[in-house]
C-alpha cells in the first residue's frame, strides 16, 4: 500500500513533469548552473523535503536542495512556486511566455516585401549587363539609369547584411527572454522574419506581450 507521502511525491512529480518543464528547466540552469541547451527536456525524477532530483537530458542527474529543507509536505507547493521565480528573475526572463509564431501584418508586409525584393536585385545582378532589355529598361526608368543601379545594388549588399544580422541579434535575446527556445522550429520562424522584416517583428513582438499582459495583469 503507497503512503500518504509517496502519493503526495508521486503527484507532484507526475504533475511538473506534465505541466511545468519549462520550470524544471529553469531549476537546472540557475540552481545547477545548466545552459539552456543542457537544461531542456528534464524530468523531475524524485522530490523530498531536501529537494529535488532532476534527470537533464543528457542522462545525469543535479540534486537541487530546499534551502532550509520544508518541515511538512504542505510546503512543497509554495516553495516549488518561488524557487521557480527566483530562477526566471535570476536568469532575466520574463513571467511572459510566447508560445507561437504570427507572420507579419500592415508595414511589416510592406518591409519584409520591400527587402525580398531588393534581394532579387542582388541575386539577379550578374544578368544585367550593358546590352540586355533589362539595361535598357533601368536607362530608361531608373534615376541614374542602369549603371548607377548596379553601383549601387552592389554598394548596399553587405550594410544590408550587417544591419540585419545585427536585428537578429537583439531579436534572439528578446525571444530568449520570452522562452522561445534557441533553434526550436518557432524559432527559426521568428529568426528568418526578422531578417528581412527588422524593427516591425521587434514591434510584434511587443504586441504580443501586451497583450498577454492585458489578459494576466502581469508586468514584463
Amino acid at each position: 500500500m503507497v503512503s500518504t507521502d509517496d502519493a503526495r511525491k508521486n503527484r507532484v512529480v507526475s504533475h511538473m513533469n506534465k505541466d511545468h518543464t519549462r520550470e524544471i528547466s529553469y531549476y537546472l540552469r540557475h540552481f545547477a548552473h545548466l545552459s539552456a541547451s543542457a537544461a531542456s527536456s528534464p524530468v523531475l525524477k524524485d522530490v523530498d523535503l531536501n529537494g529535488m532530483t532532476i534527470q537533464s537530458r543528457d542522462g545525469k542527474e543535479h540534486f537541487v536542495p530546499f534551502l532550509p529543507p520544508l518541515s511538512s509536505w504542505a510546503e512543497v507547493k509554495d516553495r516549488i512556486v518561488d524557487m521557480a521565480n527566483t530562477s526566471r528573475e535570476a536568469l532575466g526572463l520574463s513571467d511572459i511566455i510566447i508560445t507561437a509564431y504570427t507572420p507579419p501584418e500592415g508595414f511589416g508586409i510592406f518591409v519584409t516585401g520591400s527587402v525580398l525584393f531588393y534581394f532579387f536585385c542582388a541575386g539577379t545582378l550578374p544578368w544585367v549587363q550593358p546590352g540586355t532589355r533589362v539595361w535598357e529598361l533601368l536607362n530608361e526608368g531608373f534615376p541614374g539609369g542602369a549603371t548607377f543601379y548596379h553601383w549601387l545594388v552592389n554598394a548596399i549588399f553587405w550594410p544590408v547584411i550587417g544591419i540585419h544580422l545585427v536585428e537578429c541579434f537583439f531579436f534572439d535575446k528578446k525571444l530568449q527572454r520570452h522562452s522561445v527556445e534557441r533553434f526550436s522550429g518557432q524559432w527559426w520562424l521568428w529568426l528568418t522574419n526578422c531578417f528581412f522584416e527588422g524593427f516591425p517583428a521587434f514591434k510584434r513582438v511587443d504586441g504580443i506581450v501586451a497583450r498577454k499582459q492585458d489578459k494576466s495583469g502581469k508586468t514584463q
